[in-house]
């Protein structure tokens, strides 16, 4: 079974991420090229985008709570500028805490949320994400 979440709504995130030089020994291998997406590791920046989709849930009126979001994924295309972001995070509701695939277009919100049948891999987000959450809507 598939949840799917709609919500158009305007959002402007107008800040940059900028990652720290790693040595090349600290580098982490990814399995989606840096030409294919942004991986979103500073947890400032994690929470900000976890807090837009809480808030997108609540206004749909769907009881509960996103939290620990990890896999954090932001697809890039050329020529866009576009808010487009992916990740997997844990959901609780009235049920038993649940880990989910979530993306947004944040500015088109085309909230698209997947309960279950995927794995947990960067791969699976990021084509989730384009699917799902593409530019524009």
């Amino acid at each position: 079974m598939k949840i799917l979440f709609s919500l158009a709504v305007t959002c402007v995130i107008a800040d940059v991420m900028l990652l720290p030089e790693l040595s090349q020994a600290q580098q982490r291998q990814f399995e989606v090229s840096q030409s294919e997406a942004r991986v979103i590791s500073d947890t400032g920046r994690v929470e900000q985008i976890r807090g837009e989709w809480q808030k997108s849930i609540h206004m749909l009126g769907v009881g509960g709570a996103i939290s620990d979001c990890r896999l954090m994924l932001q697809p890039l295309y050329d020529n866009q500028k576009d808010e487009t972001y992916g990740a997997v995070c844990k959901f609780s509701g009235e049920g038993k805490p649940r880990d989910i695939l979530i993306c947004d277009d944040t500015l088109i919100g085309n909230l698209t949320i997947k309960a279950w049948g995927y794995a947990q891999t960067e791969r699976v987000v990021l084509d989730f994400t384009k699917a799902n959450c593409p530019p524009g809507g």
